[in-house]
């Protein structure tokens, strides 16, 4: 089967530690255009999105602390408009229902639809990135730690009587038990 690109987009997501608990998660979108319309000529690819979204998060209870948004390219005069919308995300915790707390912020005609679909990409990578920067010994976890119940029903493997959860559960038992 003959191929041809004719779009491409790129999502690329870094996260920091920025000390006492916080982390900076940033992406970046580009999207390239790689076949003119209609009346367009070009050689190789148009870029038609660039867009920066940066978030600083306060953990364990993953809360957005600060909202920062560019668009370095854009193609129409009135995109950036959205760009100061961005800050009603700030107080939004990253959990379960961030997807639909940011479209009802910020989605639809309350945003970018290309801004709002990397903010959202943006929550489970924080959670990952702040793992990477704070995660502890499951040997400190507990039942009740904020960071077990951020994750439970995320994903199948976390799922309530999965067996992640069973895993923790088992060792917790375990420990109650010798310590008993």
């Amino acid at each position: 089967m003959l191929k041809e690109l004719v779009h491409g987009r790129d999502i690329r997501i870094r996260t920091y530690d920025l000390g006492q608990g916080k982390i900076m998660v940033e992406g970046r979108l580009t999207d390239q255009r790689h076949r003119p319309r209609k009346g367009e000529s070009f050689q190789g690819a148009f870029l038609v999105h660039d867009m920066v979204a940066r978030l600083v998060v306060k953990g364990p209870e993953m809360r957005i602390q600060a909202v920062e948004a560019e668009m370095p390219h854009h193609p129409r005069e009135g995109c950036t408009e959205v760009l100061p919308w961005m800050q009603k995300l700030e107080g939004v915790r990253i959990t379960r229902g961030f997807t639909q707390k940011v479209k009802e912020l910020v989605g639809n005609s309350k945003g970018c639809a290309h801004l709002t679909s990397l903010i959202i990409t943006l929550g489970p990578a924080a959670v990952q990135g702040y793992w990477a920067a704070y995660g502890v010994d499951r040997k400190e976890l507990t039942p009740e730690d904020p960071r077990i119940r951020m994750v439970v029903n995320t994903c199948y493997l976390w799922r309530e009587g999965g067996p992640l959860l069973q895993t923790l559960r088992d060792g917790w038992q375990g420990r109650s038990e010798k310590d008993s």
